[in-house]
């Protein structure tokens, strides 16, 4: 049975700290050396799961940051996330703090699976996007060391002007890694992002790269915040099947102090889960109700065949235009 994204949502993102010992040039958290004091608390972060249990079916949950390794309660909030049905799976920051033990510790608590993110083929590209030589090294060990340790691995991979060169050869890579699913994050001008140049002649001609590779490849293979990605392939487009998640519909973010936004780059809060339950928020804030209206979108985005399937980025819409109902700017598409 298909889900009813009016009501739960497919995957919510917990970003469980703004800290990381990163400095990554396209970073839409604007990332900070030390914690929050204002962070969630852990107690709070366990009356937020048990509010969510409201879903139904429950969501996935991907605890991100920052670097969610740099919280002290990380195990005891993964164990209470798995204690309660989700699954779980972890997007931490290849620093020094993620080793082998750390993998192998998640994997027998029960996450399921681990995303990394790899941004370029070679050194110089990746070392310089995320700003720590060495990352990229790195980031190929501890791939391999997910695999070992028996949870799927995701490669996220931004791809923006100074690294779209880079997609073809990370598309060799990334099955060699062992990956069961690639994520492809087109830039969105957000957080230290706004610096990161992107054409939309280049969206368009790396989504239709990706539509011939994603017919032959053996994993999964998404791009987010191009959710034009659907046009160009008929495995979207299967009767009964949910449009492709966006902002609000069939996702939901919760940042390091609690309040709930349609995603994570998309910076209009519906609320904070210190107020409200944050099923609540999602089912029924004007924001995120709004959202889900494809009837209010304007421009291309409001005429368009696709809209059911697609709908623009509203994030992207936002960050150009100030309006998240507006025309998402990097659509090719004639009216």
């Amino acid at each position: 049975m298909a889900l009813d994204y009016e009501r739960s949502p497919h995957l919510v993102a917990w970003e469980l700290t703004r800290a990381c010992q990163l400095h990554c040039r396209h970073c839409r958290a604007r990332a900070i050396r030390h914690r929050n004091p204002a962070e969630l608390t852990t107690e709070e972060i366990f009356g937020v799961l048990d509010a969510m249990s409201a879903f139904d079916p429950l969501p996935r949950l991907i605890f991100t940051g920052g670097d969610p390794l740099e919280r002290e309660d990380l195990l005891p909030i993964i164990a209470a996330a798995v204690r309660r049905g989700h699954a779980v799976a972890l997007a931490p920051s290849v620093t020094p703090r993620l080793t082998r033990s750390v993998l192998a510790e998640w994997a027998s608590q029960g996450v399921g699976a681990v995303s990394l993110s790899l941004d370029g083929a070679t050194p110089a590209v990746h070392d310089g996007f995320r700003g720590v030589a060495g990352t990229q090294a790195r980031t190929l060990e501890m791939a391999r060391a997910v695999v070992e340790a028996g949870m799927r691995l995701q490669i996220n991979t931004t791809v923006s002007g100074q690294t779209a060169a880079e997609v073809e050869p990370l598309g060799a890579l990334v099955p060699a890694l062992g990956a069961s699913s690639w994520e492809l994050f087109f830039i969105i001008p957000t957080g230290r992002a706004t610096a990161v140049a992107w054409e939309a002649e280049d969206q368009d001609r790396i989504l239709r790269w990706l539509a011939q590779y994603r017919a032959k490849a053996a994993l999964r293979v998404t791009a987010v915040g191009a959710p034009q990605f659907a046009r160009y392939s008929d495995a979207e487009l299967v009767p009964g099947r949910p449009p492709v998640m966006r902002e609000a519909r069939g996702m939901m973010f919760i940042d390091h102090v609690g309040d709930v936004y349609p995603s994570g780059y998309l910076p209009l809060a519906a609320g904070s889960v210190r107020s409200w339950p944050a099923p609540a928020l999602y089912r029924e804030s004007e924001l995120f109700r709004g959202l889900r209206d494809n009837s209010r979108l304007a421009g291309r985005c409001g005429h368009c065949a696709w809209t059911a399937v697609c709908g623009g980025s509203r994030a992207r819409a936002y960050a150009v235009t100030g309006d998240a109902w507006a025309e998402d700017p990097n659509c090719l598409l004639p009216v």
